[in-house]
């Protein structure tokens, strides 16, 4: 066994297990024989070569993080979380974001609740969202609230056949119910949010909240008082930068005019969640995912980010054609 390992070593260790899992991987097998991963690598290789090499290696995962919390710096910037992206069942890098962010911050109850989710857009045919990964993999519990019976269905038969997931369940009167993650069919509004949410999960200050109903989110976010969650995450229109505060409120318009990130801008968002006491700490490099976090809990770990810093330190769009942005219409309205 080897001993007093330095940081870097096991770093090393890390990366050397993630490329031997990925030579396994039949789909990569060519790429992996003519580029090897290096040790600094792991935030650069190929997002389709992450997904299929991380996504179901909890060990992975799990060492990472442990390295993360083993010599955090002091505050964690922007560019940090971002760097240590990777999608194992998110759309993008939203998975390896929240790992890096739950690694400096800590966790308090491991409790998600994610507030429109489905498998409808998968490209691999599984729940494609910000929890699935905390569930499978890293022991989490979590609501997943979703208006599609459907969707619910395929969640439900996704988790109940998941090693991790398959023995929360019951029969109750001939019908197995799932206890972990606890999927609720029904459609949220600023009026029955608190409600539903005391309803369907026993944490007052559960570690994370996605709210992702593409359109409404705003007036849901504005009237949430049941639950302080340490973090936040919300879907915003990234197409006005950082020129606007405003919203959409009728969700019967969104992407009518063009293929939308969100209803709610990013200004609108920092203004409203400020007001919660949250501070915006990252925007995921598609920029249209907002993470918040309880300034209680990033304070003196997490560095507070602007959204004109968001957009000023974009790769792409901070130096896109001006023809990209575009100017609220009357669907719109000032917040």
């Amino acid at each position: 066994m080897r001993k007093n390992l330095t940081l870097s070593q096991k770093l090393d260790d890390a990366l050397t297990a993630l490329r031997d899992l990925s030579e396994r991987q039949q789909n990569l097998e060519n790429l992996l024989h003519q580029k090897a991963l290096s040790a600094d690598d792991l935030v650069k290789i190929n997002p389709l070569l992450r997904r299929n090499s991380i996504a179901n290696d909890a060990a992975t995962q799990k060492q990472l993080m442990s390295l993360w919390a083993a010599s955090p710096p002091m505050v964690l910037a922007h560019r940090d979380l971002v760097e240590c992206g990777f999608r194992a069942f998110s759309q993008n890098d939203e998975d390896g974001i929240l790992l890096r962010l739950f690694a400096q911050i800590g966790t308090t109850n491991r409790y998600a609740i994610e507030i429109g989710s489905n498998c409808n857009h998968s490209d691999i045919g599984i729940p494609e969202n910000l929890t699935t990964n905390f569930i499978i993999n890293h022991g989490w519990h979590a609501s997943v609230i979703e208006l599609e019976e459907v969707e619910c269905s395929r969640m439900r038969y996704f988790f109940a056949r998941a090693h991790a997931t398959q023995h929360y369940h019951w029969e109750r009167e001939g019908v197995n119910t799932y206890y972990s993650p606890n999927i609720v069919q029904q459609m949220v509004s600023p009026e029955n949010i608190n409600e539903v949410l005391i309803a369907a999960n026993p944490q007052v200050e559960p570690d994370l909240l996605v709210l992702d109903i593409d359109g409404g989110d705003y007036a849901v976010m504005e009237n949430v008082t049941a639950i302080r969650p340490r973090v936040v995450v919300v879907e915003f229109e990234k197409r006005f930068r950082d020129r606007y505060s405003v919203v959409q409120p009728d969700r019967n318009q969104f992407s009518k005019r063009w293929q939308q990130s969100g209803a709610t801008s990013l200004n609108a968002w920092i203004n409203l969640l400020d007001l919660k006491g949250y501070r915006l700490c990252t925007v995921g490099t598609c920029s249209y995912n907002a993470f918040f976090v309880r300034a209680d809990v990033a304070e003196g770990k997490l560095e507070t980010l602007s959204a004109s810093e968001a957009y000023d330190s974009h790769p792409v769009f901070s130096s896109i054609s001006e023809d990209f942005w575009v100017v609220p219409d009357e669907s719109w309205v000032t917040v």
